[in-house]
């Protein structure tokens, strides 16, 4: 893993590989210090640490480097620091002090976060990945190469995507994910047959480039040596003309006189002027003296100041190193709850449709969702526990825990018949209320939950609901229905011993059901700062209810981030959306595409964005051929008579997907255009409708999802 550091070291002068021993050196930075030259100190300094380093002593290299540190902290120079604090974290990884080499790294990182240098906390996060990697930290690399591989897409750095794809891949071939190894493997592959590619033709055509040169050098020397052969022939007819330019000589002469004199008046007036400027001088001078007088006693105040300041500094590194561990400790707990959350594969083995959009106000949640299958049953669930942040994660992780017992209770038992979405809830309650240890009494906690829980029979679409506080919504045939949950929480209540109501409702195939927590309609925000409310929460799921769930998700996200624009958020938000239309084994098998007999022309500038739709691509066989920018799409659409699909990304130089577009469907007006964008939903549709646009997709892709958007005109 050593060359993914070296990749990252930006700070290595070519000037340190010099001619000059390390005694040379140290007697070059003994003398400025004696002189006070505090520069050209750090200067050679800087040479000492890099030569001990080279050198393998790598103890007086950190020794060095810590020295440099301090020099350069008390200058101020935050470029410097950065370098420093970047070297110093490669020394104390040879030196396999990994704790060290880490809050060197994070020491840059935070410099480079106040720079705002994207590259160079891209380079940190790498460096801190493999630092973990290094010390068998696997999922601390995992997340900070994910988070140096999203900033590497953003600078479009093709190199450090590349290293990024491959450190993923090694780190998941550790932690003994097949498929993620597998398909970072290739994209490392793709991105590296790519470069080289690249890389090949640039020496090409730099190789042409000097064949040329030499072409050109080899006319020029001919051409100079024929000149020359002028010159001698052209001697003779010189002699001639010698006499004549003897008196042109004479009169030369005579000016170069004259001229001398005007020189020397000349002088005599800028004399003058001279001792003017020193009289000018010596005035500056007595001026200089007092400010410098003034300068001196103000720095003695300085000096009781920075002690001060000193002091004050100390406190606040404490904080920031405290106000660190903490911040590390949550964001580990987050991951420990995303871990405890359905993922995404078992909701696509499932599901033909469906969507979460799930966004705590903090880094961890008190709302959580959960699903399970059992004989042929989902269970799914949308819940909101008593506060946020990490008090709400903890009820979270009680809940998910309660309820993957009580379900296994009940199928281990045989109690399939008791499989009922009330008595869920009611075992649910009693554990909380047990494990709480709660009686009534008027000081004690009141922590729980709200929840809205359903069980939907796959084969018959029969589906079961109970809520605590919260309802479930269902849209068919564009007219919304409500089943309201009891008013009561998943806690100790007044009346302890009333049960949860369980609706029985009988689905269709095109039913869309929505649970939820208060989290979306309860947010401020609009013009006048007010809540969203539940009133248009509905008409906005009901505007939205004929798009595909993806896109609804993407509206409702997109929806809310303009409500809330200049608003804190309050609460975490969830909102679970599902299609009555359950997967089976004849629906999986057409999951597999085979478009070996197609052509698609994808449009599209940024490289890696590219390469990533390739790699989408890859196993379906399909034809691809490339256009770079709108105005070359348009040509080859027009061109290529055979081109079955348009992959077009709007934002494309020379001329936009949207006017490229709108040219390719004056023509063919048959050819399917697919668009893909990051852009606002609202602004990208209006235009699309506008320009003949037959769908969107949109970023971040989701593979499945892309894959069933582009078969439609595919399959």
């Amino acid at each position: 893993m050593k060359h993914f550091l070296l990749f990252i070291q930006v700070f290595l002068i070519t000037a340190f590989v010099s001619a000059q021993s390390l005694q040379e050196l140290e007697q070059k930075y003994n003398e400025n210090k004696a002189s006070g030259n505090t520069n050209q100190v750090i200067f050679y300094l800087n040479k000492i640490a890099y030569k001990h380093w080279n050198n393998g002593q790598l103890n007086e290299a950190a020794a060095k480097y810590n020295e440099l540190l301090k020099l350069s902290e008390q200058q101020g120079n935050t470029a410097g620091i950065r370098n420093i604090h970047t070297n110093l974290g490669l020394v104390y990884s040879d030196l396999t002090q990994y704790d060290k080499a880490l809050n060197s790294f994070r020491s840059a990182l935070d410099i480079a976060k106040q720079q705002k240098s994207k590259p160079a906390m891209a380079s940190a996060y790498v460096n801190i990945a493999v630092v973990h990697q290094s010390a068998g930290n696997d999922s601390k690399a995992l997340e900070n190469t994910e988070k140096a591989l999203e900033l590497a897409r953003e600078l479009n750095q093709m190199n450090l995507i590349k290293t990024c794809y491959g450190m993923l891949a090694e780190t998941h071939k550790k932690l003994g994910n097949t498929e993620e190894t597998m398909k970072y493997f290739n994209l490392y592959s793709s991105f590296d047959k790519h470069l080289k590619e690249q890389e090949m033709e640039k020496m090409k055509k730099e190789t042409q480039e000097v064949v040329k040169q030499a072409q050109a050098d080899k006319q020029k020397t001919e051409s100079e040596l024929n000149q020359e052969r002028e010159k001698l022939k052209a001697t003779a007819d010189t002699l001639e003309q010698i006499e004549q330019l003897s008196k042109e000589q004479k009169q030369i002469i005579r000016l170069k006189d004259e001229k001398e004199e005007e020189m020397r008046a000349k002088l005599r007036s800028e004399e003058i002027i001279r001792y003017l400027l020193l009289g000018i001088a010596a005035i500056i001078f007595v001026f200089a003296f007092f400010i410098y007088r003034q300068v001196k006693q103000t720095k003695k105040a300085n000096v009781a100041l920075s002690q001060s300041n000193e002091e004050i500094k100390k406190q606040r590194d404490e904080i920031k190193k405290q106000s660190e561990k903490i911040r590390s400790s949550i964001q580990y707990a987050q991951r420990i709850q995303n871990a405890v959350l359905p993922p995404e594969d078992m909701f696509e083995k499932y599901l033909s449709e469906y969507f979460v959009l799930f966004k705590p106000r903090d880094i961890v949640s008190g709302d959580f969702y959960w699903m399970t299958e059992k004989d042929n049953k989902l269970i799914i669930a949308a819940a909101d526990c008593t506060g946020h942040g990490v008090p709400g994660a903890f009820m979270s992780m009680l809940g998910v825990a309660f309820l993957n017992e009580i379900v296994n209770k009940i199928i281990e038992n045989k109690h399939v018949k008791s499989l009922q979405a009330s008595e869920i809830l009611m075992h649910l309650k009693e554990y909380v209320i047990n494990s709480l240890h709660q009686k009534g009494t008027a000081h004690e906690s009141r922590d729980g939950m709200d929840i809205a829980l359903v069980v939907i029979d796959k084969n018959t679409r029969e589906l079961q609901f109970a809520g605590a506080n919260n309802p479930l919504y269902l849209i068919r045939d564009g007219e919304l229905t409500i089943y309201s949950g009891d008013g009561m929480s998943i806690s100790y209540n007044r009346d302890n011993t009333a049960e949860f109501t369980n609706h029985h409702i009988t689905t269709k195939p095109d039913d869309l059901i929505y649970i939820f927590s208060d989290g979306y309609p309860d947010q401020f925000g609009g013009d006048k700062g007010r809540k969203f409310m539940s009133k248009r929460f509905k008409r906005l799921l009901l505007e939205v209810h004929k798009e595909s769930l993806d896109k609804q998700k993407h509206i409702l996200d997109r929806t809310i981030m303009e409500w809330k624009k200049g608003h804190m958020q309050v609460d975490d938000m969830l909102v679970m959306g599902i299609k009555m239309d359950f997967k089976t084994s004849e629906k999986l098998a057409r999951d597999q595409y085979d478009w070996s007999n197609k052509k698609v022309l994808i449009a599209e500038d940024t490289e890696a964005n590219y390469l990533y739709l390739v790699e989408a691509l890859r196993r379906t066989n399909v034809e691809i051929i490339r256009a770079r920018n709108g105005k070359e799409a348009v040509e080859m659409a027009m061109e290529h008579n055979d081109i079955d699909l348009v992959l077009m990304d709007v934002n494309m130089p020379v001329m936009d997907g949207f006017e490229a577009t709108q040219n390719i469907k004056e023509k063919k007006r048959k050819l399917p255009v697919v668009a893909q964008t990051a852009l606002n939903i609202s602004d990208v549709e209006n235009k699309a409708k506008k320009v003949g646009v037959d769908d969107i997709i949109y970023k971040p892709i989701k593979l499945k999802l892309f894959l069933k958007i582009i078969g439609k005109f595919l399959g």
